[in-house]
């Protein structure tokens, strides 16, 4: 039962780095609670980090384009 409990935390934990790395944290904690929290980990921290543009970067650019 201890077991079943640390692969949970371990998954939640993989998702919530992955989440950090502007991935999608619900699809890695399913990946490594179907796979393993380990190989979870691994693959999320070999994948490059997702370029999420700020807020103000898309308003910006939705400003320049309507007033051009």
């Amino acid at each position: 039962m201890l077991a079943l409990a640390v692969w949970f935390i371990c998954s939640a934990a993989v998702g919530l780095f992955a989440n950090a790395l502007g991935r999608s944290g619900a699809t890695w904690i399913v990946f490594s609670l179907l796979l393993s929290p380990s190989l979870g980990l691994i693959v999320v921290a070999v994948l490059d980090k997702k370029r999420v543009r700020p807020a103000r970067a898309i308003e910006a650019g939705v400003a320049a384009t309507a007033t051009a």
